[in-house]
């Protein structure tokens, strides 16, 4: 994907290679195991539906295809990403995330999907599921915004990890609108969807599970829908029941899961404000702590408020490099950088290249 200026000067040193390609490994974020491991157990499922061995895609990583169906088993990014890898390898269907999306119930996101069960609305319901989705196994950024009259679900990688990358969006988007026609019926429709990358080969199937509009080559990955959905009310609806699910959910999480999640808040509130920067104090009244306090929760977590915003700034300036037609002027201005310059010099710091040098 990435390629190097070549020279005719023998006696030039050869280019030194991109390191942009390869996720942030060290990020604890990259290692620790706090996350719910739906999306390789529905790979599993779908490759032994099709007849492959799932012994194959588990071995050498730290777990057997067993282990994925145990109560409370917990994965990291860096495992979830190896066996995807194995398993776009081994099965070779470039639509492998949409089938395993599409494979998934609300029953699968264990109790996440219990509890966006008794919610009142489908808009409590996808709050719900934001809010707690490492619990329901997501392995990128999910966000829902307002615009006027649509509600905008938005994905994000969590790490530039282009060789997997779509295939998350794929299972994401798939998954959720499966889950939505779950709780309210198949009628439900998307306005609209929105990728980052460009048409692939299996574009065809994106009409017969989504039944909208697909457009490619986009800002953002956002699964756009009517706000009124929002208000649909649930036949499920218990509010006693949906306390007692909330309960139980907040006593599953893990203090490595509480950490993730912290960072993952102040990443979301940076991401959806890179053009006008909130402050960490901003984001502190946010969660109703002081601004000392969250800076010493980040330092114990092992983060930075500037680490985080490099992270989100370089995955996006690759992101938008890697897959849309953006000038490099655009890019620096979609990351939040007022002059070019300075976000060239931002851009060789963290990864050894120019930004033109990651255009394929």
């Amino acid at each position: 994907m990435e390629h190097m200026k070549s020279t005719t000067k023998p006696a030039s040193k050869p280019a030194a290679k991109p390191t942009a390609a390869k996720p942030e490994r060290l990020d604890p974020r990259y290692s620790t195991a706090s996350i719910n491991p739906l999306t390789p157990r529905y790979l599993s499922v779908v490759a032994h539906e099709r007849g492959y061995d799932t012994a194959s895609l588990c071995r050498g990583l730290g777990f057997t295809a067993e282990d994925l169906n145990q109560p409370n088993f917990k994965i990291s990014y860096r495992q979830g990403s190896m066996m995807i890898r194995r398993g776009q390898k081994l099965i070779g269907d470039t639509g492998l995330g949409l089938a395993v999306g599409s494979r998934q119930t609300l029953v699968s996101w264990g109790l996440v999907g219990f509890g966006m069960m008794t919610c009142a609305t489908l808009g409590e319901a996808s709050e719900m599921g934001i809010h707690y989705q490492k619990g329901a196994g997501s392995l990128i950024h999910i966000a829902m915004e307002l615009r006027g009259q649509q509600v905008a679900i938005l994905a994000d990688p969590q790490f530039y990890d282009p060789d997997i990358e779509m295939f998350l969006i794929e299972e994401a988007f798939s998954s959720m609108v499966n889950i939505v026609r779950h709780l309210v019926g198949p009628q439900f429709t998307p306005t609209a969807i929105e990728l980052v990358y460009q048409p692939p080969p299996h574009a065809a199937i994106y009409d017969t599970i989504f039944r909208c509009p697909v457009r490619f080559g986009c800002s953002r990955n956002r699964l756009i829908t009517d706000v009124n959905w929002m208000n649909y009310p649930l036949p499920t609806y218990d509010p006693l029941v949906a306390k007692t699910a909330i309960k139980l959910i907040e006593e599953n999480l893990t203090v490595e899961q509480e950490k993730v999640d912290l960072s993952t808040t102040i990443e979301r509130a940076i991401r959806d404000n890179l053009k006008d920067l909130p402050s960490l104090q901003s984001i502190a009244a946010t969660l109703n702590i002081g601004e000392r306090t969250l800076r010493r929760r980040l330092n114990d977590a092992g983060f930075s408020y500037q680490g985080l915003l490099e992270s989100v700034r370089k995955s996006r300036a690759l992101e938008l490099l890697s897959h849309s037609k953006f000038s490099v002027a655009d890019v620096a201005a979609e990351t939040g950088f007022k002059d070019v310059r300075n976000f060239r010099r931002a851009f060789k710091r963290w990864t050894g290249v120019a930004p033109t040098e990651i255009r394929e």
